[in-house]
C-alpha cells in the first residue's frame, strides 16, 4: 500500500470509481460488497481483482451476482456487487461467477448468549465456519470471521452501531452491552470471508463472503438500580513492558442506572491529581520516564464509586543493531550517490507480479519489488543477469506492508492463523475493506509475523527491506487504537534490528516527524509526494509541529526532512544514505517530461529542486499503481 503520512492521493471521482475493483498502489484489489436491501439479515458477496494487471484508462463493468436462500431467524439474502475495472485488465477473476468457488460453509445456528443488560457480557454462540471446497488451481489465501454488533429500536428496523462496539471486528465475538443499548434489541452480524487465489500467474483472487445475523427477541435491560457504576478499558492496552514513553488510554461510556444519576468520570496518572475525563473518553499520559507507571479511572454517582487501574513498566528502547551476515559476506548499504556522483537510480514495481527489467538508458541500480510475489529465482536473476545503471547488477529491495492485507497467505487472524492476533486488527485502512491497521503496541504477539516475513525476504536473497505503513500513530485516531509515536518507536526499533539480524539493510518510509530518530536505525529511506506537499527537506519543514516535536533545521535535534538521511555519513555509508522519492501521475502536479505547464510543476523544475541539490534524492514520477507502465526518473525522464 502506498499512502503518504496519513493522506490519500486525491483522485478525481471517476478515477476513484475505477479503483474500486482495481489495484491499490500496492497492487491489491479492494473488496466490493454485495448490495442488499435495508432489511437483509445476511448475504453472500464477492469481489475480485488481478494483481498488477490494471490500467489507468478505459473501463468495462464487471457484475457478480450472489446466491440467495431464506430462513426465519438467520435469513440469507443476496445482492449484486458491481464495480468498474479497466478494459485491458485480465477478466479472469472479474467475470467469473460465484459458482466457480464455494462460499464459506456455516454449521449450526447463530444465537446471542449471556446477560442482556447494561454492563452485561454477551457473546456469539452456536455457529461455526469453514472455507468452501476449492477446485484444482485455487488456493486459500486467508479465512476470517468478523462480528458486527447493532442496537435496534425495533426488532428488524431502526438499527445503529451498538453503543460500545470496538475497533476490532475479528475479536468481537464477545460484547459488553452499552448503556445506550438499553431498551433496544441487540443484533449480531457474523460474517465469514475467504480470499481465494484463482491464478498464480497474475495473482488473480476473489473474496467470497457469507453472513448470518441474529436479533434478540428481548430488549436490553437497565443497569441494576443501586449498583455502583462501572467502565472498562477498550481498544487495547500497552504491553506490561514497553519502550514507549507515552500512551493513550480509552474507556467505554459508564454503565449505570439512570435513577442513580449520570456518573462523573475522572482519571489520574501515577497518583497525581484526579482530572476530568475528556468527552471522547481518551486520555494521554504525556512523556514518561523509565520505570513503573499506573493509570486509574474513577466512575462515581449516587450509587457509589468504582476504579479501574492498569499498570506497566517503561523500559529503554533497544539500541540500533548493525547489519551482520555470515562470515565472509557483507551487507549492502544503499549509498546516496552512485559512481557517477548522482543519486542512485531506482524503480518501484510493487504493483507487478513479475519484475520488469529496465535496460539501456533506463537501467537502474535498485529494484523495490513485492516480497511475497517475487520468487527466489527472480531475485537471483536480478543479481546475476540483469543490466544495472552503474553497478555490475542491480540490488533488490523486499517490500513488506506493516498493515494487514487479507490477500496475503499469512493473513488469517488467530485462532485459525498463527501470525495476526484478532485483537490487533483495527479499522479499515483508508476505505480499503481488505486492509486493516495493526495495533503496534502488541509487539510480543506480532513478533512471529515479523520474524516469518523478514526471514522470507532473507531466504529469497533480497539485499534490503522496505517496511511500509510505519506511521499508524499519525493521527492517533487513525487505527482505532490511539497509538503514539512512542508505540511506533517501540515496534519499529525491534523490526529494524530484526532486519539487520537477518543480514539485510532496511529503509525508512515517509513519516517525517520521526525521521530524526529513524535515521539511527535505518540505512536509507523512501518518501512519497514530498514535492507536491512541500516537505522534502528539513529547511522546508522547519518550525512545523509533528508527532510531538518541533521540526528543526537539518543540523538541529529534530529535523523532519528526508535529507537527514542523505546528510548522514557513516563508516558504512561515507557519502550518505540513499533516498528514493516518488511523485504520482494521479496527483496532477508534476508534469511529464516535455509537457508545458506552470514552471513550478515542470519536470525540470521538480528535478532541479529534489534531485539536483547536494543532499538530493533519486526522484521519479510514477503511476500510482507502480506497475512499471510509467517511469520518468530525474534528471531527464529516461
Amino acid at each position: 500500500m502506498i499512502r503518504p503520512a496519513g493522506r490519500r492521493i486525491r483522485l478525481p471521482a471517476a478515477a476513484a470509481v475505477t479503483l474500486a475493483l482495481g489495484l491499490t498502489a500496492a497492487g491489491a484489489a479492494p473488496a466490493a460488497t454485495a448490495a442488499t436491501g435495508a432489511s437483509a439479515a445476511s448475504g453472500v458477496s464477492a469481489a475480485s481483482g488481478a494483481y498488477g494487471t490494471m490500467a489507468a484508462s478505459g473501463t468495462k463493468t464487471a457484475r457478480v451476482t450472489a446466491r440467495t436462500e431464506g430462513a426465519e431467524a438467520t435469513a440469507r439474502t443476496g445482492g449484486t456487487a458491481e464495480a468498474t475495472v479497466p478494459a485491458d485488465a485480465r477478466p479472469l477473476a472479474a467475470t467469473a461467477s460465484l459458482a466457480d468457488i464455494a462460499a464459506p460453509v456455516a454449521r449450526g445456528g447463530l444465537r446471542i448468549m449471556g446477560s442482556l443488560r447494561d454492563g452485561g457480557v454477551v457473546h456469539a454462540s452456536g455457529l461455526s465456519w469453514r472455507p468452501g471446497r476449492l477446485s484444482r488451481g485455487q488456493r486459500l489465501l486467508s479465512f476470517e470471521v468478523s462480528y458486527g454488533w447493532r442496537a435496534c429500536a425495533r426488532r428488524h428496523a431502526g438499527c445503529v452501531n451498538a453503543a460500545d462496539r470496538t475497533a476490532t471486528p475479528f475479536a468481537a465475538r464477545r460484547y459488553i452491552v452499552g448503556h445506550a443499548d438499553t431498551g433496544k434489541h441487540l443484533r449480531l452480524n457474523e460474517t465469514a470471508a475467504e480470499v481465494v487465489e484463482t491464478s498464480p500467474a497474475d495473482f488473480s483472487f476473489k473474496v467470497i463472503r457469507d453472513s448470518v445475523s441474529f436479533t434478540t427477541r428481548a430488549t436490553v435491560r437497565a443497569f441494576r438500580p443501586g449498583r455502583r457504576p462501572v467502565t472498562e478499558f477498550v481498544n487495547g492496552l500497552p504491553e506490561h513492558r514497553t519502550g514507549s514513553a507515552e500512551e493513550y488510554f480509552e474507556v467505554d461510556p459508564p454503565h449505570y442506572n439512570a435513577a442513580d444519576g449520570r456518573p462523573a468520570q475522572r482519571y489520574r496518572i501515577d497518583g497525581r491529581a484526579w482530572r476530568p475525563l475528556p468527552s471522547d473518553r481518551v486520555f494521554y499520559t504525556g512523556k514518561l520516564r523509565t520505570g513503573r507507571h499506573r493509570v486509574a479511572v474513577r466512575t462515581s454517582n449516587r450509587a457509589g464509586t468504582t476504579i479501574r487501574r492498569f499498570g506497566w513498566r517503561v523500559v529503554p528502547l533497544p539500541a540500533p543493531r548493525p547489519c551482520r551476515r555470515p562470515a565472509g559476506q557483507s551487507c549492502w548499504y544503499p549509498p546516496h550517490l552512485d559512481s557517477t556522483g548522482h543519486p542512485m537510480r531506482w524503480d518501484w514495481q510493487i504493483g507487478r507480479v513479475i519484475p520488469l527489467q529496465r535496460t539501456g538508458a533506463s537501467a537502474v541500480d535498485i529494484y523495490d519489488i513485492d516480497g511475497f510475489l517475487t520468487t527466489r529465482r527472480e531475485v537471483r536473476q536480478i543479481h546475476t543477469s540483469w543490466q544495472a545503471s552503474t553497478l555490475a547488477h542491480p540490488k533488490a529491495v523486499c517490500y513488506l506492508d506493516l498493515a494487514w492485507e487479507d490477500y496475503r497467505p499469512d493473513a488469517s487472524p488467530a485462532p485459525r492463523g498463527r501470525y495476526f492476533p484478532a485483537a490487533a486488527l483495527g479499522k479499515v485502512y483508508y476505505g480499503y475493506p481488505q486492509e486493516r491497521w495493526v495495533d503496534f503496541r502488541q509487539l510480543n504477539e506480532l513478533k512471529p509475523m515479523l520474524n516469518e516475513r523478514i526471514s522470507m525476504c532473507a531466504r529469497k536473497g533480497f539485499d534490503a527491506v522496505e517496511l511500509d505503513d510505519i506511521d499508524s500513530f499519525d493521527p492517533a485516531s487513525t487505527t482505532g487504537f490511539h497509538l503514539t509515536p512512542g508505540d511506533g518507536q517501540n515496534f519499529l526499533a525491534y523490526a529494524f534490528n530484526l532486519v539487520h539480524r537477518y543480514g539485510m539493510t532496511v529503509l525508512w518510509k515517509n513519516t517525517p516527524g520521526l525521521a530524526w530518530w529513524g535515521v539511527k536505525y535505518t540505512d536509507g529511506a523512501i518518501v512519497e509526494e514530498c514535492y507536491v506537499y512541500h516537505e522534502c527537506f528539513a529547511s522546508w519543514q522547519r518550525g512545523s509541529r509533528q508527532d510531538g516535536i518541533t521540526c528543526s533545521k537539518l543540523t538541529g535535534r529534530t529535523p523532519c526532512g528526508w535529507d537527514v538521511f542523505t546528510a548522514d555519513k557513516t563508516a558504512k555509508q561515507p557519502i550518505g544514505k540513499w533516498v528514493g522519492e516518488a511523485e504520482y501521475q494521479q496527483d496532477r502536479y508534476v508534469c511529464s517530461p516535455g509537457t508545458q505547464c506552470p514552471r513550478k510543476r515542470e519536470f525540470a523544475t521538480f528535478c532541479r529542486r529534489v534531485y539536483a541539490p547536494a543532499n538530493g534524492f533519486a526522484a521519479v514520477k510514477f503511476d500510482v499503481d507502480l506497475n512499471g507502465k510509467m517511469f520518468y526518473p530525474c534528471p531527464k525522464g529516461t
